[in-house]
């Protein structure tokens, strides 16, 4: 099963000016050692912005969890402690060629709350996973339990844009029923981005 790698991070001025530099620098490393398939790029939309500060996203396929543990390393040396960069393993459920594959990905961490239940919250996801395959404007979805922590969830969701997304979970509507069902168990926080695949 391919297990996606999210890597999350502040993106710096050189980097928000040429991306594809700074990303084949070091992506490019990546792209031919053993056990990744595919690695994507992009950033964080400009209206999610926390305190005026953008992120950039990669996300890297992997055949397995040991072939991306053994560049770890290698891949945290890409950044400089300004960057605070994020990197998280998922344990999917589902295929992410389609959610990926997407004009718009949502991502969304699902960080359960202390006193909870972890199979409660895996419930609740579960119900959120067949809620998308309902809603407007969807492409799918697919959610595990990160490898760092498995009392905290990251789904990927493919949209048709970011607005199709906010509309399909407004108040009012089931999925937001869903949605408020699991916020009762966790604390959850998402931020869109429209990826780009690498090609060395």
């Amino acid at each position: 099963m391919t297990v996606p790698e999210i890597v999350v991070f502040v993106a710096s001025q050189a980097y928000q000016a040429d991306p594809e530099a700074v990303t084949n620098a070091a992506v490019g490393q990546l792209s031919s050692v053993p056990g990744i398939q595919s690695s994507y790029n992009g950033f964080q939309y400009d209206d999610e912005l926390e305190g005026g500060i953008k992120k950039a996203v990669w996300v890297n396929l992997w055949d397995s969890y040991e072939s991306a543990a053994k560049q770890g390393d290698r891949l945290k040396s890409f950044f400089k402690e300004e960057s605070k960069v994020e990197i998280y393993h998922v344990n999917i459920g589902a295929d992410i060629a389609q959610p990926i594959a997407a004009p718009v990905m949502e991502i969304a961490w699902v960080k359960l709350k202390p006193g909870q239940s972890v199979e409660a919250l895996a419930k609740s996801i579960a119900g959120l996973e067949e809620a998308v395959k309902t809603l407007a404007g969807a492409h799918n979805s697919t959610w595990g339990p990160t490898v760092e922590d498995p009392n905290e969830f990251v789904g990927l969701v493919g949209w048709d844009t970011r607005e199709s997304h906010l509309k399909a979970v407004a108040p009012g509507t089931g999925a937001f029923e869903v949605i408020k069902k699991t916020m009762e168990l966790a604390d959850i926080r998402l931020l869109h981005v429209n990826l780009t695949k690498f090609s060395a």
